[in-house]
């Protein structure tokens, strides 16, 4: 067992060399000289983005997680009034409210609210 993890960490060793060595083989003096023109070719090749190994990760302090995710009010995509008015006269006219959402493109969830804001739920006693 251990054989074979010394010959783990040599491998990585012989990995992390070549690596280090990848820009000055192809005739970069710098790795980030590589990059760059990695990111040029791609530009150029009409290619929509670098190779995420290109790019490169951003730092966790560039990248926060919950601001600018959502809409200021703290919810998602609105359904615009002229749709509920629409799903309300569907649900009216007697269509079924599991074929709504997919007629619609919103979640059955909506279709839930707009059957109770129309008294078609009545709530648990």
């Amino acid at each position: 067992m251990i054989d074979v993890i010394t010959q783990l960490k040599t491998a990585e060793a012989a990995k992390l060399k070549a690596l280090a060595q990848l820009p000055a083989e192809l005739g970069y003096p710098t790795a980030q000289a590589l990059a760059e023109a990695i990111l040029r070719a791609a530009g150029s090749n009409g290619a929509a983005s670098a190779p995420r190994a290109a790019r490169g990760r951003p730092s966790k302090q560039a990248t926060p997680r919950k601001a600018g995710k959502r809409a200021s009010s703290g919810k998602g995509r609105r359904v615009p009034d002229s749709v509920r008015s629409e799903i309300a006269a569907a649900l009216k006219a007697g269509e079924t409210a599991s074929k709504l959402p997919k007629k619609f493109g919103v979640s059955y969830n909506i279709i839930h609210e707009i059957k109770k804001k129309i008294g078609m739920v009545t709530p648990r006693s």
